[in-house]
């Protein structure tokens, strides 16, 4: 490139267009195998390549790290499918449905991606994501040991990417802070990571607040947790004594789905058993165990024998309850929620729990207290899918919908309005700036 250019939209689409670059093609390359395309030959002598061009960057982490994003267009209707064949074979009655269809399966002008460099040892790999649902690695050290090269399907749309990170990074190098504020005012919100006060957030999206029906025995519970509160812990634990906890923690996991519009499996009371084996039974026909025919439901021994793998897991939600052991004092209840989807249901089951007073200890109490006062912040994330608690600091995390979802609808997840004034008052983190050294 001779002398800086000016970076901006038309720029970079008009790589894209030169190249024969879109963003269906990067989606292509995420539908592979594991997301994981091995290369060798001459696609693997391309990755060296490009690998030696991304080194007139700076290093940014280990491994010889180095990152930027990309913006591509959508494919154009042409791209995306041919009209004409389409309607001949009656697959679309014209072609105002078949742009319909373009339309609703590449609703944004233009997509971001990023693209990361890695080198250990012999080891070289390109990660592409787009930080939510699109993901892919281009290696020559496959995680299986036994994987062979198999870049033979993917190797018109690999042609694409690397010759447009060729010419990319000349654009990088070129005028690396007018690439860093395109990125800093362009990537969009929803691939982007900050926070907001969660009162704030409250305020602005209502129905997101925690609600739970018993407040003030919710906070107690909690208080007590944090403060190493507790009735005297038990002697022993048997299978007969834990199956009744358990039934009281799923139950309500039951009726909070039921309240939140989720349908399940429906399970009638188990009839003529005898009380004192209710909750066992229960447990059998929850867990598909038949814990009266592999144990004695009355043995210390047999209890350890039992509390194995996700045997207090309540549905497949990663919220646990199990007994735990302190050696010195006995035994207790445990309330651990891994999702933080999953904030207000742990509460619920939680303050169940400690009403019919027993021994309990809630995880990350201090951290569930300060949701419940909205004393804590909202984290937003690209892709909040399975967010286990412990990623953040935050204890609640929220994926933002793409603006182009949110409208005044009442099936709308956000009003513009709303989406406007989270955009506006949260603390959104600087993104990486990347740096020439040629």
């Amino acid at each position: 490139m001779n002398g800086i250019k000016i970076l901006d939209r038309k720029l970079l689409a008009d790589l894209s267009k030169e190249i024969g670059l879109n963003a269906s093609h990067l989606e292509a390359l995420g539908e592979s195998r594991q997301w994981e395309i091995v290369v060798d030959g001459d696609m693997l002598e391309r990755l060296v390549e490009i690998q030696h061009r991304f080194e007139r960057l700076a290093v940014m982490g280990d491994d010889e790290y180095r990152g930027f994003y990309i913006e591509v267009p959508r494919p154009t209707p042409e791209e995306w499918e041919d009209a004409e064949e389409l309607i001949t074979s009656g697959e679309y009655n014209s072609r105002e449905a078949f742009l319909a269809d373009w339309l609703a399966f590449n609703p944004m002008e233009t997509r971001w991606f990023h693209v990361a460099s890695s080198r250990y040892g012999d080891s070289r790999s390109i990660r592409v994501t787009d930080r939510k649902r699109t993901r892919f690695i281009i290696t020559n050290r496959p995680k299986c040991t036994d994987a062979e090269p198999d870049d033979t399907w993917y190797r018109e749309n690999l042609t694409r990417l690397f010759d447009y990170l060729q010419r990319m990074i000349d654009v990088v190098v070129a005028n690396p802070d007018g690439f860093n504020d395109y990125v800093a005012h362009n990537l969009p919100y929803q691939q982007r990571t900050g926070r907001i006060a969660q009162r704030k957030f409250n305020r602005i999206v209502p129905n997101f607040k925690i609600n739970v029906e018993d407040r003030e025995m919710a906070v107690k519970a909690l208080e007590d947790s944090v403060h190493g509160r507790s009735v005297p812990l038990w002697e022993t634990m048997t299978i007969r004594k834990y199956c009744t906890y358990f039934r009281i923690a799923n139950e309500v996991y039951e009726a909070y789905h039921r309240k939140c519009g989720f349908r399940g499996r429906i399970y009638t009371d188990p009839q003529d058993v005898p009380e004192e084996l209710y909750d066992v039974v229960y447990y059998k026909r929850k867990k598909f165990v038949d814990v009266t025919e592999m144990y004695d439901i009355d043995s210390p021994d047999d209890f350890m024998r039992f509390a194995t793998d996700h045997y207090g897991e309540l549905g497949l939600s990663r919220l646990n309850i199990f007994a735990s052991n302190d050696w010195q004092q006995g035994w207790r209840i445990v309330v651990s929620n891994s999702y933080s989807a999953n904030v207000g249901l742990a509460i619920e089951v939680a303050t169940a729990l400690y009403k019919v007073g027993m021994p309990l200890l809630i995880y990350d109490a201090e951290k569930l207290l300060r949701i419940l006062r909205e004393e804590d912040y909202v984290r937003f994330v690209p892709d909040s899918y399975h967010n286990y608690m412990g990623y953040q600091e935050e204890g609640a995390v929220y994926e933002l919908p793409w603006e182009y979802e949110c409208s005044d609808d009442t099936n709308s997840v956000l009003t513009k309005e709303q989406y406007q004034a989270i955009v506006s008052l949260a603390e959104w983190q600087p993104e990486e700036r990347v740096r020439s050294i040629a």
